[in-house]
């Protein structure tokens, strides 16, 4: 699938002007290891892979959560919504 679209959201998100794309390559890494836990709980492929709003915000979260992250030790938790947005989906949409 491609990520431009979501790439564009994801950035707006974070502040990150739409025409720089020094951070493209991380969040793009961001967005597919998103996609990829999403069928790992038990979403369809077609839904993971495709435009869902849910999925948007899962990804949206994400990626908040994870980008620029520096690797100091610490663990860094997603936030409770994350979760609870989580089971909707897999619960909703699953195979």
């Amino acid at each position: 699938m491609d990520n431009s679209n979501v790439l564009d959201k994801v950035k707006r998100a974070l502040m990150i002007p739409l025409s720089d794309n020094y951070a493209d390559d991380e969040l793009n890494l961001h967005i597919s290891s998103c996609r990829q836990l999403l069928k790992t709980v038990g979403v369809s492929e077609l839904i993971a892979e495709g435009d869902n709003s849910i999925v948007e915000a899962l990804i949206l979260i994400y990626c908040k959560t994870f980008f620029g992250f520096t690797n100091d030790g610490s663990v860094r938790e997603l936030p409770s919504s994350f979760d609870m947005l989580l089971r909707q989906l897999a619960l909703s949409v699953g195979e």
